[in-house]
């Protein structure tokens, strides 16, 4: 049963993410979720509330199986593994083309909207997006390292997660580079604000 195209964006990409897990390995859902933030966590995410009901969805249409069903109550343990029409259902989604995406930004949008507020608090927001940016590069630099030792991969899977990889790294670089930019300028700016204008003397306190 291929991915329904007439499902929400956000449920038909969390069914392909969870296909995509588990054409690796099979997984429980607590796995599924910790191989999503471990390897393509610096851009898709997913959280409990989407991913259990849709593993149950999967199951129903046949798309997924339990291979291991151990434990009772909180120490139960279900694991998934794909099936042949789940394997059949993400090569054809893999097909499909993707939807274009619309990025909402709200640092964007205060910086655009800043001159109507207090530009030191927009300042202080570009401050924290620089640092969070800085240590994210961190982290995705780390985990290049301990990964790939900093080298690209020969094998096709390990090159595909370089590749996303490294798209993180290019578009986090591309981030603090910009903050670092619109700090300077808007400093600037702000500095030239508040000098007094030429020909103009304050007159000492009496």
């Amino acid at each position: 049963m291929p991915l329904k195209p007439n499902s929400s964006q956000r449920h038909n990409r969390t069914r392909a993410a969870i296909l995509g897990v588990l054409s690796r390995r099979t997984a429980s859902g607590y796995e599924i979720r910790q191989c999503i933030a471990r390897t393509v966590g610096h851009f898709w995410q997913e959280s409990v509330g989407q991913l259990y009901p849709t593993l149950s969805a999967l199951v129903r249409e046949g798309l997924i199986e339990v291979v291991d069903n151990q434990g009772h109550g909180d120490r139960r343990c279900i694991r998934y593994g794909l099936t042949h029409s789940g394997r059949m259902a993400l090569a054809q989604w893999i097909e499909q083309a993707p939807s274009a995406s619309v990025e909402r930004n709200e640092l964007l949008l205060k910086v655009f909207f800043a001159d109507k507020g207090n530009l030191e608090v927009v300042e202080r927001h570009l401050v924290a997006s620089l640092s969070e940016a800085q240590k994210q590069r961190d982290v995705l630099a780390s985990l290049a390292k301990e990964t790939f030792a900093n080298e690209e991969p020969r094998d096709v899977e390990g090159l595909l997660g370089w590749l996303t990889l490294q798209y993180g790294r290019v578009m986090l670089a591309a981030n603090i580079s910009w903050c670092e930019d619109a700090l300077d300028r808007l400093r600037s700016v702000q500095r030239k604000a508040r000098r007094p204008a030429p020909g103009v003397k304050h007159r000492s306190s009496m």
